[in-house]
């Protein structure tokens, strides 16, 4: 398997040299600026062998024999009418001017001019071409930029890929269940976010673990509180010398206490439905308002026996959602009110309605919530008031929220002990009918 490190420099270089390629082939089309340089060139060996014959005594054999060099050919021309030239330019050699020859792109140049009544000419060697030169050097240039280029690839891929290489290793120890990996890559491009989200993934699968093993051990003791008070009370029933107001005082425990596991198993029931549910299944219209009151009167056995009054401002308004669930939640957080209030107390509920969104208050004025319990009262099993863990199992609140979640409601809590505490919940405005 190719590491993705050899696959991106490959890639790379092979981009490099395609696109060098490319280059060439266009780049030898423009080949003027070598022609000038070339005639500029053979114009000045001319200049210098007209000078070398008129100022010196050497003859033309050995002014052509040392002139010569590995570019250029310097040599008697015989017969200009072989060297395809008009009759015009023949002309002009024999006035004494020097003709520069040039018959395309990929033949050779020449200059062509008269010394002493013989004909001269300088031209590029056999082996030499204005193409051949021109492709020289536009290779030369683009091999050495190649080469560096994939130097350069190669490093900095390496670079690139060693947080890949990291990412790898560290969701190697994620699949053995370690969830403290922490990777450090400080940058805004696609390897950061990569990086950023398998940091949070980690913090949330460290969360769920925690989660599940607390819920876990939190659900064992639940069941077992119960369970072995069950057991307890039973054998005491099975000695058979209990009094008739013992044998009633020991079923009563019993009866309630298995309604007690069986309101736990049917919340942790719910929750677990509702924690894998991810939307509303069953939407009606329904009154809103009815629907609170409706809730305040199942509920009345336990007020009534408390003496509490209620306070009730419920604007009129009709909703579209699901009616079980929202019901479950004021159910619950009425309980809660109830529960926690004094005897002889009041209780404030209210409802009202605006473009944005639908606003529900309960207060009540009982024993409040400490701010250390506030942040966990949202936690399964929590229960702030120890002086109550026999009245609730700690997935009420929780219920509430993640079925608002559902609705993409808010809830708020405001309380100080001993004053009394305030829910807020907020449904947005796109259920309202």
């Amino acid at each position: 398997m190719k590491k993705i490190s050899v696959k991106l420099a490959m890639f790379f270089i092979a981009v490099i040299i395609f696109s060098s390629i490319l280059s060439f082939l266009v780049s030898i089309f423009f080949t003027d600026d070598i022609r000038t340089e070339i005639r500029r060139d053979q114009e000045t060996i001319a200049v210098s062998i007209l000078e070398l014959r008129q100022k010196t005594e050497l003859s033309m054999d050995e002014i052509l024999s040392f002139i010569s060099s590995p570019m250029y050919e310097v040599r008697r021309l015989e017969d200009m009418e072989a060297q395809e030239m008009t009759p015009e330019e023949i002309e002009r050699v024999q006035d004494n001017e020097m003709v520069f020859l040039s018959r395309g792109k990929f033949h050779a140049t020449a200059t062509i001019f008269m010394v002493d009544g013989e004909v001269v000419q300088i031209r590029l060697q056999p082996h030499n071409t204005v193409f051949r030169i021109a492709g020289s050097r536009v290779a030369f240039t683009l091999l050495s930029s190649v080469l560096i280029a994939a130097l350069l690839v190669i490093l900095l891929i390496k670079r690139v890929v060693r947080p890949v290489v990291k990412l790898s290793g560290a969701t190697q120890e994620v699949a053995k269940g370690n969830f403290d990996v922490k990777l450090e890559y400080k940058s805004d491009d696609e390897i950061g976010q990569l990086t950023e989200n398998f940091n949070r993934m980690t913090r949330e699968l460290k969360n769920i673990e925690y989660l599940r093993k607390d819920f876990v051990t939190n659900v064992s003791h639940e069941f077992k509180t119960p369970i072995a008070s069950i057991q307890g009370f039973a054998r005491l029933l099975q000695q058979g010398m209990l009094s008739e107001t013992e044998r009633q005082e020991y079923t009563d425990i019993i009866v309630n206490e298995t309604k007690r596991l069986s309101n736990l198993s049917a919340n942790i029931l719910k929750l677990s439905k509702l924690e894998n549910q991810e939307f509303v299944e069953k939407q009606t219209a329904f009154s809103l308002d009815e629907q609170i009151r409706k809730s305040i009167l199942l509920l009345e056995h336990l007020w009534t026996e408390k003496n509490i009054e209620f306070d009730i401002e419920l604007e009129k308004v009709t909703y579209h959602g699901d009616e079980e669930l929202l019901e479950q939640v004021w159910l619950n957080l009425l309980g809660n009110a109830i529960k926690f209030s004094h005897h002889d107390s009041k209780i404030f509920v209210s409802l009202e309605q605006n473009t944005s969104s639908i606003k529900v208050q309960i207060t009540d004025y009982g024993i409040g919530i400490s701010e250390d319990a506030i942040s966990r009262i949202f936690e399964k099993f929590y229960q702030g008031d120890k002086t109550h863990l026999n009245e609730g199992n700690g997935l009420g609140l929780p219920l509430v929220k993640r079925i608002l979640d559902l609705f993409d409601g808010k809830i708020r809590v405001e309380s100080k002990p001993q004053q009394g505490s305030t829910f807020t919940v907020e449904l947005p405005s796109g259920g309202q009918v």
